[in-house]
C-alpha cells in the first residue's frame, strides 16, 4: 500500500483528557490503553508509574499479566491500601478482553465498580490489538474505564517534533526534509526516534538536508511502496522498476502487494482526473480517494492534470481484471507484476 501517513485530525478527547490527568497528577480511577502509537503511550504508562515513589513501588506497583489473567489476584491488588505512599497502581499488561473470555470480563466489571479512590487501573492492550466493545460485557467494562486510543500523529505535529528534536540538537532541517523523514519512517515516533538518532549522530553539518535524510534513514514498507507507486504516477519506468525492485526484496512484501499498489494508486488517479474536472480542490479529493499524504496527493493532482481520464480509468480497470484473474489461475505473481507495472506505465504516457 501507499504511504499513509494522516493528516492532522481531529483531536483525540479522551487523550487530552489523560494529559490534564497527568499534569495536575489527579490520575482516574482505570484507564484502558491501546493504538499504534506505541512510543507516546510508553511516556504516558511512564507518568503513570512515576506517581508511585520508587520507594515504595514495590508495595504500590502491582503488574498483572493479561495473557495468564486471574481475577481474584486482581481484586487483592485493587483493594490492596497504598503502603507508606498515598496512591497505588494496578497495571495490566497484554490485555485482550476478547481472549480474557466472559466469566473473566464479568468478575473486571466487578471490580471496577468498586475501585477505591487510592488506586488508578491501567490495562494496556498488546500491539495490533484493538478493544471490541461489543459484547455486553464488555460494554459495560467500557462505561467504567477511560478509553485511550494512542493514534498515529498528524503530519503536521510529526513534522513539528521532528524540527523541535534536531534544534534541541543545535540542528536545523527544512519542512521538505522532514516531510521526508516522516514519510521515510512511517510516522511511528519509535522508529523516528531511532532514525533521528542516526541523523544527528551522522549528519554533517547544522543543516540537515534532503540527501541526508534519504542517505541515511532506512525507509519502512510503506515507504518503499510509496516510492514505488509515486514513480508511476510520474510516469517514470526506471525509477518504478527500481523501487519495485528494493521494495520486493524487503520481508512481508510481495508481487501481491505490488499489483494492489497499482490498484489502489491508479483508483486514485483516475478520481483525481474527475476532481480537477469537477473543480473539486485538494482536501476535499484527499477526502473522496482515500488519500492520507499531503504530499500525495499533490503529486495525484499534478498527474492529472497530464494523464486523461480515460487513460487513468483504463488502468485502473487493467489492475482489476489482473487481480481477478490471479486469483483463479497458477499464473506466476511476479511476471504479472512486471507486465501490469509496464502495462499500466505505457496507458498513463511514460515518459521518454
Amino acid at each position: 500500500m501507499a504511504y499513509t501517513g494522516k493528516k492532522d485530525a481531529e483531536v483525540n478527547v479522551e487523550y487530552e483528557r489523560l494529559q490534564e490527568d497527568l499534569k495536575a497528577g489527579t490520575p482516574r480511577r482505570a484507564y484502558v490503553f491501546y493504538g499504534e502509537e506505541r512510543y507516546i503511550l510508553a511516556g504516558c504508562l511512564q507518568k503513570l508509574r512515576d506517581m508511585i515513589p520508587a520507594e515504595t513501588a514495590e508495595f504500590n506497583h502491582h503488574r498483572l499479566d493479561g495473557r495468564s489473567f486471574d481475577p481474584d489476584e486482581f481484586a487483592l491488588s485493587v483493594d490492596a491500601l497504598p503502603v507508606f505512599a498515598e496512591r497505588t497502581l494496578i497495571e495490566v499488561r497484554d490485555a485482550d478482553f476478547a481472549k480474557l473470555g466472559e466469566e473473566a470480563r464479568q468478575a473486571i466489571v466487578r471490580v471496577l465498580q468498586d475501585v477505591p479512590e487510592y488506586a488508578t487501573v491501567v490495562f494496556v492492550c498488546p500491539e495490533g490489538i484493538r478493544p471490541d466493545w461489543r459484547s455486553k460485557s464488555a460494554q459495560e467494562l467500557g462505561k467504567l474505564v477511560t478509553k485511550v486510543d494512542f493514534q498515529k500523529r498528524g503530519e503536521q505535529e510529526l513534522r513539528r517534533w521532528v524540527i523541535r528534536e534536531l534544534g534541541k540538537e543545535g540542528k536545523r532541517i527544512t519542512n521538505d526534509a522532514a516531510d521526508r523523514f516522516v514519510m521515510m519512517t512511517g510516522g511511528l515516533l519509535t522508529n523516528m526516534r531511532t532514525e533521528l538518532d542516526k541523523l544527528i549522530a551522522y549528519a554533517a553539518g547544522e543543516a540537515v538536508e534532503q540527501r541526508d535524510v534519504e542517505l541515511l534513514v532506512t525507509p519502512v514498507a510503506d515507504a518503499r511502496m510509496w516510492f514505488f507507486t509515486d514513480a508511476v504516477v510520474a510516469r517514470d519506468a526506471d525509477r518504478a522498476f527500481y523501487q519495485m525492485g528494493e521494495l520486493l526484496r524487503m520481508p512481508d512484501t510481495d508481487a501481491y502487494s505490488v499489483i494492489y499498489a497499482l490498484a489502489s494508486v491508479t483508483r486514485q488517479l483516475t478520481v483525481a482526473c474527475i476532481c480537477l474536472k469537477q473543480g473539486i480542490g485538494q482536501n476535499e479529493f484527499m477526502s473522496l480517494a482515500g488519500v492520507k499524504n499531503y504530499t500525495s496527493a499533490k503529486n495525484l493532482l499534478a498527474a492529472a492534470r497530464r494523464v486523461p481520464l480515460q487513460k487513468s480509468a483504463q488502468a485502473a480497470r487493467l489492475c482489476c481484471e489482473t487481480i481477478l484473474r490471479l486469483n483463479s489461475t497458477a499464473e506466476d505473481k511476479l511476471g504479472a507484476a512486471k507486465e501490469l507495472t509496464g502495462r499500466v506505465l505505457l496507458l498513463l504516457g511514460v515518459r521518454a
